[in-house]
C-alpha cells in the first residue's frame, strides 16, 4: 500500500482518565505504519482536569504529536474545526478520545476510502462488532436519532455518531467554511454539507468497545440532540430566517451566552412528552375496563381508584420533600447522602404505614359498608395498595431531585403500560373488579422496586459516610428537618390545590347534577391550559434548590420557567378560545352552545394559576414558605366568595379567575427580586 499523509484530530475535554489509553494504542500504531507522515491533533478544550499534562508526557516521544489548547469549552463540533483549520494531512480523520474504536478499525477507514469524499465507521452495519453490548436505553436512542436524521436530511446512513470518520483534503476543504454546529448535530452538519456539495459517503463495519467513563446522559443528550437537528435542518429551509429571530429573542433569555446551561428546556419536554405517553396508557386502562367489566363492577374499580387517589393527595408532599432534599445532597457533591436519606426516610415511613394498617383493620366493617361493598376482596386488596402508597413517593422524588426525568418517566409509563396488560389478562381470567385492582397494585410495586433500584443504582460507586447532626439525623439531615420541611410544603400547596380543584365540588354542592354535568365537561376541557404548563414546574423544582438563599442563576431559571409556561398557556388556551366548540366535541363529546362561555372563563381563570405554580415550585424549593399565606388567604376568599355568590356557574368562574390573579400578583411582589439582582451584581 502507498505511503501518505495522514490526520487523526482528537477532540478532548476532561479527558485526563481515558485519552492515555488511546494514545497508547494510536501512536505506536501509526507511527511504526507512517512514520514522520503522520500527525495527531489533540484539541483540549474547556478543560479543568490534567489532560493536557498527560498529552504532554506523550510529546518527548512521539513528535507527531501535537496539542492545541482552548481556555473555553466549544464542544467538539469547535474543536474538530479548530483542527481541520491547522491540518496538513491528506487525509483528514477524527476519533474519540476515549479509544472506542481501536486503530485497526480506523485503519479500514484508510483502506476503504477510495475516491469517495468521506468514510465513516458504523456500530450498526452487518459485520460490525460492539462489545460489550450497549445498554438498551442508549441503543433505543441511537435508533430513533438515526430515524429522524434519514427523516429530516435524507441521509441514508446506519451511523451519523459513530467518533471515527475521515475525509478527503479536498471535500474537507470545500465544506469547512459552512460547518457552524458545534454540538450534537456537528456531525451530521458535517455528512449533510459534504453530499451537498456532491461528495460521496461511504460507511463501513467497526470494531467498537463501549468505554466507561462516558460523561453523556442519554435523555438529556437526545432531547438536545433533536432539537440540534431541528435547529440545523431549519438552517437549511426556507424558514431559515426562524434561527436568528429565536437566537435574538428567546433564545438570549433560555440560553443566555457565558451562562451554564441548566437544561430547562428539554428536561421539560421530557416530562410533557412522558406525561402525554402516561395518560395515553391510563386512558387506555380506563377504556378497556368500561367495555371489559359490568357496570357494577366497574363503579366498584371507580370508588376503589377514587379513594386511593384521596390518599395518594396528602403523601405526594413526600415526593416533593424528597425531592428538596435529593437535589440538595446532589448540590453538595454529596450523593452517598441520598442513599441514606432514601433509606432511612423508608424506614420512618413504616409507622404511618402501621398505623393505616391497624385504620383499616379495625374499621374494615365499616369501610366496606360505606362503599356498599357485597364482596369485600376489592377493599381488601385496596388497602394493600394504600400501604405501598408512602414508600411509593420517595424513590420518585429522589430521581426527581437529582434530576433523573428519563428515568422518572420511563418507570411511571413503564407502570402504566404493565397495568393495562395485567388488568385486560386478570379480567379475561375472570377475576372482574378484583382483578383490575391487583393490576393497579402489581404494577406500582414493580414501578417501586424498579425505582429504588434506579436510585441505588445511579448513586452507587460513592462513598456512604453517615454524617450525623442529631439523634435520628442521617445523610447530614435530621429528621426532624425532613418533617419540618413536609408540613411547610403541604401548607404551601394546600391553597393552590384549592385554587386549581374546588371548582367542581362547588359547583356539585351548589347546583343541580345536571348543570354540575355540564360544568364539569367544559372544566375538563379548560383543564388542558392548566395541566400542560405543570412539567416546567416539576423541571424546575430541583433546579433551584437551597437552604433559603436566592440567587441570580435560580431567578434565571424562574424567568425561563415563566416564558415557558406561557408560551405554552398562549398556545393551548389561544386554541380553545379561539375554537372551543371543536375542543368541546373532541373532548367532552358534545359542544353545548351554554358550555362555551363556562370554557372560556375557566381557562382565562386558571391561566394565572400555571405561573403560581412555578413561583410556588422556586420558593418551596428554597424553603421560603412565607407563600403560603397569600395563596391560603387567596383560597378563602375564593370559597367564601362562592358561599355569598353563587347564582350561576359563570359566578364561580369569575371568583376563581379573580382569586388566581391576585394570587399571582402577590406571589410575584413576594419573590427576592432584589436579592437575585444584587447577586447578579455581585458575580
Amino acid at each position: 500500500m502507498a505511503r501518505m499523509r495522514l490526520t487523526i484530530i482528537v477532540p478532548a475535554h476532561n479527558e485526563e482518565h481515558r485519552i492515555g489509553r488511546m494514545l497508547d494504542a494510536y501512536l505506536p500504531y501509526f507511527t511504526r505504519l507512517y512514520g514522520t507522515e503522520v500527525e495527531f491533533l489533540v484539541v483540549i478544550n474547556g478543560t479543568t482536569d490534567r489532560t493536557e499534562e498527560v498529552v504532554a508526557a506523550y510529546q518527548r516521544d512521539y513528535p507527531c504529536l501535537r496539542t492545541l489548547v482552548e481556555p473555553k469549552s466549544i464542544g467538539k463540533g469547535g474543536a474538530l474545526m479548530m483542527g481541520f483549520r491547522v491540518a496538513q494531512g491528506q487525509w483528514v480523520g477524527f476519533v474519540d478520545a476515549d479509544g472506542a474504536t481501536p486503530p485497526e478499525s480506523f485503519q479500514a477507514l484508510m483502506e476503504g476510502i477510495g475516491d469517495a469524499g468521506g468514510i465513516i465507521a458504523s456500530r450498526w452495519c452487518a459485520g460490525a462488532q460492539v462489545s460489550p453490548r450497549q445498554p438498551l436505553d442508549r441503543r433505543v436512542a441511537s435508533r430513533i436519532f438515526n430515524w429522524i436524521t434519514r427523516l429530516l436530511f435524507g441521509l441514508k446512513l446506519t451511523d451519523t455518531q459513530c467518533g471515527a470518520k475521515l475525509l478527503r483534503r479536498d471535500a474537507m476543504l470545500a465544506v469547512l467554511p459552512t460547518l457552524g454546529i458545534t454540538q450534537w448535530a456537528f456531525d451530521v452538519d458535517l455528512l449533510f454539507q459534504l453530499r451537498r456539495a456532491g461528495y460521496a459517503i461511504r460507511e463501513i463495519p467497526t470494531t467498537w468497545q463501549d468505554i466507561h467513563g462516558s460523561k453523556v446522559k442519554v435523555v438529556q443528550a437526545s432531547m438536545e440532540m433533536v432539537l440540534a437537528l431541528t435547529r440545523l435542518r431549519l438552517m437549511y429551509s426556507r424558514f431559515r430566517w426562524v434561527v436568528p429571530l429565536y437566537q435574538n429573542t428567546l433564545g438570549r433569555i433560555l440560553h443566555p451566552p457565558g451562562v451554564e446551561r441548566d437544561h430547562m428546556v428539554s428536561h421539560t419536554l421530557v416530562l410533557m412528552i412522558g406525561a402525554q405517553v402516561g395518560n395515553v396508557s391510563n386512558l387506555l386502562f380506563q377504556l378497556a375496563m368500561v367495555r371489559m367489566l359490568s357496570g357494577a363492577d366497574y363503579g366498584v374499580l371507580a370508588a376503589m381508584l377514587g379513594a386511593l387517589m384521596g390518599i395518594c393527595t396528602p403523601f405526594s408532599a413526600l415526593s416533593g420533600t424528597a425531592t428538596h432534599f435529593a437535589a440538595r445532597f446532589v448540590k453538595a457533591g454529596r450523593p452517598d447522602q441520598a442513599v441514606l436519606f432514601l433509606r432511612r426516610m423508608m424506614e420512618v415511613l413504616l409507622v404511618p404505614v402501621l398505623l393505616m394498617l391497624l385504620v383499616f383493620v379495625f374499621e374494615r366493617h365499616a369501610m366496606i359498608g360505606y362503599f356498599q361493598l357485597e364482596d369485600p376482596w376489592p377493599f381488601y386488596v385496596a388497602a394493600l395498595i394504600a400501604l405501598t402508597i408512602p414508600h411509593g413517593m420517595v424513590p420518585g422524588g429522589i430521581l426527581m431531585g437529582i434530576q433523573a426525568f428519563g428515568w422518572g418517566t420511563a418507570i411511571s409509563n413503564g407502570i402504566g403500560v404493565l397495568r393495562l396488560g395485567l388488568g385486560i389478562a386478570l379480567v379475561l381470567a375472570g377475576f372482574g373488579a378484583v382483578g383490575a385492582l391487583a393490576a393497579h397494585g402489581l404494577s406500582g410495586f414493580a414501578g417501586l422496586l424498579a425505582a429504588i433500584w434506579v436510585c441505588r443504582r445511579l448513586l452507587r460507586g460513592r462513598p456512604v459516610i453517615p454524617v450525623a447532626t442529631e439523634t435520628g439525623a442521617t445523610g447530614g439531615v435530621s429528621m426532624r428537618q425532613a418533617w419540618s420541611y413536609l408540613a411547610g410544603y403541604m401548607v404551601a400547596f394546600a391553597g393552590f390545590a384549592v385554587l386549581s380543584n374546588a371548582d367542581l365540588v362547588l359547583v356539585k354542592h351548589f347546583f343541580d347534577p345536571a348543570t354540575a354535568g355540564a360544568f364539569a365537561k367544559a372544566a375538563l376541557v379548560a383543564r388542558i391550559v392548566f395541566f400542560l404548563p405543570q412539567p416546567v414546574a416539576s423541571a424546575l423544582f430541583p433546579k433551584v434548590v437551597s437552604e433559603g438563599d436566592a440567587s441570580y442563576a435560580s431567578g434565571r431559571t424562574l424567568i425561563k420557567a415563566f416564558v415557558l409556561t406561557g408560551g405554552i398557556v398562549v398556545a393551548a388556551g389561544g386554541f380553545c378560545l379561539l375554537f372551543p366548540g371543536l375542543m368541546l366535541r373532541l373532548l367532552a363529546g358534545q359542544a353545548d352552545p351554554a358550555m362555551i362561555p363556562v370554557m372560556r372563563g375557566m381557562v382565562l381563570a386558571l391561566a394565572p394559576l400555571t405561573m403560581v405554580a412555578a413561583m410556588l415550585s422556586h420558593e418551596v424549593a428554597q424553603r421560603r414558605f412565607i407563600v403560603a399565606l397569600p395563596m391560603g388567604i387567596c383560597a378563602a376568599g375564593y370559597v367564601v366568595a362562592v358561599e355569598w355568590w353563587h347564582e350561576t356557574p359563570m359566578q364561580v368562574v369569575t371568583a376563581l379567575g379573580i382569586a388566581s390573579t391576585v394570587a399571582l400578583v402577590v406571589v410575584t411582589a413576594m419573590l427576592p427580586w432584589r436579592a437575585m439582582r444584587e447577586r447578579e451584581a455581585r458575580g
